[in-house]
């Protein structure tokens, strides 16, 4: 705790000795090994779950030195990213904070590298990867283009673009989530995914949409055609979103 909050031993030791004041249920001072021990009472501050377990994991360190850092046996899955650039991204992102137009050297699945005028916006992540929102000139549209995919960027003059001018990015819209019809055991599905009523919904903005239906098991087939092992999750309100707007290809 001295090491890795950079401070003094009786600083430490006060504080410790005020958190066993103010629950005694979960800590004590033990005499014989001079340390604190967790006793098994309830916790007084609440704490992010995710980070917690990399943190235990080691895969995110709360502290160089594995002395002053518990860690368990573990396993955290590596992504395939690109690197990016410091340059490029840096770029993006102060056109985004100054409010500036950008032409870009852009590579697309379908149309290979172009030169692109953009008016970046806001940065948004799936899950997976990077996006950025953007007003594209030439389309005159409002798209998402992967950050990995930009080749070379160049800054330009002040734009006129404004995000709330995007009705995709502040239209929000509520996904119905469901055990799928076919699951063998829906309430499985439930207990994995914190349902309550055989439901739960997702609160997206409506570009989002297609992102997160990509990135989880979610069957959004008009029929629940999808195999239930591996679709675990039927969206059930898909007509709805479509007429709320959201694009097409969210669907595809």
């Amino acid at each position: 705790m001295v090491k890795q909050f950079e401070i003094s031993e009786p600083a430490a030791t006060k504080d410790l000795a005020l958190y066993a004041e103010m629950n005694p249920d979960a800590l004590a001072y033990d005499f014989r090994q001079k340390c604190y021990h967790h006793t098994g009472g309830a916790f007084k501050f609440d704490h992010d779950i995710d980070q917690s377990l990399f943190a235990l994991s080691g895969s995110q360190a709360i502290d160089q030195s594995p002395v002053y850092s518990a860690r368990i046996p573990s396993f955290v899955g590596d992504s395939i990213k690109r690197q990016l650039s410091i340059e490029l991204v840096s770029t993006i992102t102060r056109c985004i904070h100054l409010k500036h137009r950008m032409t870009a050297s852009y590579r697309s699945i379908g149309g290979g590298e172009r030169i692109r005028y953009l008016a970046p916006l806001a940065l948004i992540h799936d899950g997976l990867r990077w996006h950025i929102r953007c007003f594209d000139e030439q389309d005159k549209l409002f798209k998402d283009h992967n950050l990995s995919r930009f080749v070379s960027v160049q800054a330009l003059g002040a734009s006129s673009a404004d995000l709330e001018d995007d009705p995709d990015w502040n239209r929000w819209v509520e996904l119905h989530l469901a055990p799928h019809p076919n699951a063998q055991h829906p309430e499985t599905v439930r207990l994995d995914y914190g349902m309550e009523d055989n439901s739960k919904a997702i609160l997206l903005r409506s570009c989002l949409v297609g992102y997160f239906l990509r990135r989880w098991p979610v069957d959004y087939s008009d029929s629940a055609m999808d195999d239930p092992r591996e679709h675990q999750l039927f969206l059930t309100n898909k007509q709805k979103l479509i007429d709320e707007g959201v694009t097409e290809w969210a669907f595809r």
